[in-house]
């Protein structure tokens, strides 16, 4: 079964269809388009939020950035718009490529922005990403959890008034309404004074946690919260107060700074980024974007015909190998498990 409005269909995790054929992310996210798209409103309540806090601590924001396009724009914009003092951090996953880390030290270097490599013991990210991919298949689990409690820690030690981070449309709003993202979006949209900040990060997080190992997590809860809490600062969405027009940024970025990711922008940060998109695939039957390219059909920023393409041109025929062996090497497992596993999940959603 395929959404009447989108191109989801049952492969897509948490799905449910209603009776007139439409799915849940689609009737979410329609419920609340209009105020999510009132670029006049959202902007002003980012302004709000900025002048509240500007000039009353260290910095007045955290950024993180990973090289790519949307964390270096959102970077560059701050500086440069808003006027903000940062401090930019980058987390070491241990995937993070060579020119994704030469173009963060070029452009934090041009706009006089102070930066840091957060990093961590190696047998830690093994243990860490090895848990992940053997209950969930990928990395990215692991991955996430890393970012989210980075940055939250990174604010509170650095005295940071706010977390502002570059997460696309596409990637807010696929699963909107169902996933633990929706929760800082709805406090995004809410008046400051009016955040529990404590009892959000405490979902936020644990959502993620429940995913992972108990041991393993009791060890990244200590690792990452030592000196636990301080007093929390808010996690902002830039691009959900401000219009994202992916083609203008990557000319805006190439015209304006020295950002250079080569041919292939898209996600050339993550050395890996192919091992788990390969491996979804095998799991889910169909490349892992649907659900993004589903949103921006849902959004009317694209026709199904032409989402149904994109889609198509996705579909890996061949085995990423320098990927998988990297991933495999760096957790110490044979790629055999996880792709039987894959094969079986596939074979289950076929049966559904």
């Amino acid at each position: 079964m395929r959404c009447r409005i989108c191109l989801n269909d049952e492969t897509v995790r948490g799905i449910r269809f209603h009776a007139d054929g439409i799915c849940n992310f689609c009737k979410n996210y329609l419920r609340d388009r209009e105020k999510l798209r009132n670029y006049e409103s959202l902007g002003k309540l980012f302004s709000e939020r900025i002048e509240r806090i500007r000039g009353k601590h260290r910095y007045d924001a955290a950024v993180g950035i990973s090289g790519g396009k949307d964390s270096i724009y959102v970077l560059y914009e701050l500086k440069k718009r808003y006027r903000l003092r940062i401090k930019a951090f980058t987390l070491c996953n241990g995937f993070l490529s060579e020119r994704a880390r030469s173009n963060i030290d070029r452009i934090v270097s041009e706009l006089s922005v102070e930066h840091e490599y957060i990093r961590f013991e190696k047998s830690f990210l093994q243990r860490l990403y090895r848990s992940s991919v053997r209950k969930w298949l990928t990395p990215c689990i692991a991955c996430s959890y890393l970012g989210y409690a980075s940055m939250i820690r990174f604010s509170v030690r650095e005295d940071a008034a706010l977390v502002i981070h570059g997460r696309s449309p596409e990637q807010m709003f696929r699963c909107y309404g169902e996933d633990v993202f929706t929760e800082l979006i709805r406090a995004g949209l809410k008046p400051p004074e009016e955040l529990e900040l404590p009892k959000l990060y405490q979902r936020l997080l644990s959502l993620i946690e429940e995913k992972l190992d108990r041991e393993l997590r009791e060890e990244a809860r200590a690792l990452l919260f030592p000196d636990s809490r301080g007093e929390l600062r808010e996690f902002l969405a830039y691009f959900l107060y401000h219009p994202y027009r992916e083609e203008e940024i990557v000319r805006f970025l190439r015209t304006k700074t020295s950002w250079d990711p080569g041919e292939e922008y898209q996600h050339y940060d993550c050395r890996i980024h192919l091992a788990p998109k390969y491996i979804y695939q095998r799991a889910e039957g169909r490349p892992h974007c649907l659900p993004e390219l589903s949103f921006l059909v849902r959004d009317s920023q694209l026709g199904r015909e032409e989402a149904g393409r994109r889609l198509r041109e996705e579909w890996m025929e061949e085995k990423p190998e320098e990927a998988m062996r990297e991933l495999f090497h760096f957790i110490g497992r044979p790629q055999f498990p996880t792709l039987w596993k894959a094969e079986l999940y596939r074979r289950f959603l076929s049966r559904r």
